[in-house]
């Protein structure tokens, strides 16, 4: 509505509107993507969509404190600035050059973007923790001491499963019944990017697992709650959650003067797989992929360097002068 001032005229408010910030709305957009898909067309995981976001954030925030007037006047070397200043190790800068090349592609000519321009750093694999089998058979038969109650059951259960199986922490407590298969000893995981692979069990497994649905679980199971289909429950019949796993595991291991937790098991099946038992041959490599459900190949060969038992065997038995 105008106003009409001492000669007559009338005058309209006008409304300023502040120009959208180039660097907001192409985070806004970067954040829309990042929701719609992922990698090669695969949704991406919420951590993952905020780490990617994150990343990106704080990459805008320096440049623009620095003077870039928007993401199209990114150039290479204020990009390698902010990467440098920002402090980000090696596999923290691998992680976000992921998604600032993906944030500043849609501001620059194909092929022309400051973040294709700057080289990935090179990220060494953490060295993956050592458990000898001796050590695995000594922490897995402090179970067997424990007792019979139900708890000691169901824990006994998971930690034959946890180092059996190879499996994640997340995946035991995901475990449902109509996953388990006695009769082929073999159990149905769902893991990572919701792929389900099929996995054997070890007899001792088999054996944990019937005492703890036989003799255990049917005394937490709570009769006036709605059936439970998950394998491990908590005292109070509920499904269980990977911090629990990590409680039952991380006690085992302080009381033999390591640390970590259930992932420590995981490793340990997957080197021991590699090794072989002492008078035989390990698994191959494919077959620990299978097993570990790891999507790459490099993924599982990270545990080749942790074991050189089986590559001097292979050496010595196909070499010329082996």
């Amino acid at each position: 509505m105008g106003c009409r001032d001492n000669v007559g005229r009338t005058h309209h408010h006008v409304t300023e509107h502040r120009p959208v910030d180039s660097w907001d709305q192409s985070l806004a957009s970067y954040a829309a993507g990042l929701r719609r898909q992922g990698g090669r067309g695969k949704p991406l995981s919420a951590a993952t969509q905020r780490a990617y976001l994150k990343d990106a954030r704080a990459a805008a925030g320096w440049l623009r404190d620095h003077g870039i007037s928007g993401p199209e006047a990114v150039t290479p070397s204020a990009l390698a600035a902010a990467l440098r200043a920002l402090g980000w190790s090696a596999a923290s800068q691998a992680r976000a050059l992921t998604a600032i090349r993906a944030w500043l592609a849609p501001h620059h000519a194909p092929g022309r973007s400051p973040a294709d321009r700057i080289q990935r750093p090179a990220v060494n694999a953490p060295l993956v923790p050592r458990m000898s089998q001796d050590e695995t058979a000594v922490l897995l038969d402090s179970t067997l001491s424990d007792g019979g109650t139900p708890l000691q059951l169901r824990n006994r259960a998971i930690v034959e499963v946890l180092y059996g199986s190879g499996l994640r922490r997340q995946e035991v407590c995901d475990l449902r019944l109509d996953g388990l298969d006695f009769e082929h000893e073999t159990l149905r995981v769902v893991g990572k990017g919701n792929r389900a692979r099929t996995v054997p069990l070890t007899e001792p497994a088999v054996a944990a697992l019937g005492r703890w649905l036989t003799d255990g679980r049917p005394h937490v199971v709570d009769s006036n709650a709605p059936a439970r289909a998950e394998v491990f429950l908590t005292i109070r019949g509920r499904p269980m959650e990977g911090s629990t796993v990590y409680r039952i595991v991380a006690p085992l291991l302080r009381a033999m003067g390591r640390g970590g937790g259930p992932h420590l098991l995981r490793h340990a099946a997957a080197t021991h797989l590699l090794e072989g038992p002492r008078d035989g041959e390990g698994a191959h490599l494919r077959v620990v992929q299978e097993v570990l459900g790891h999507a790459s190949l490099a993924t599982t060969q990270r545990y080749t360097g942790v074991t050189t038992r089986d590559i001097q065997r292979q050496l010595r038995r196909g070499h010329p002068r082996g």
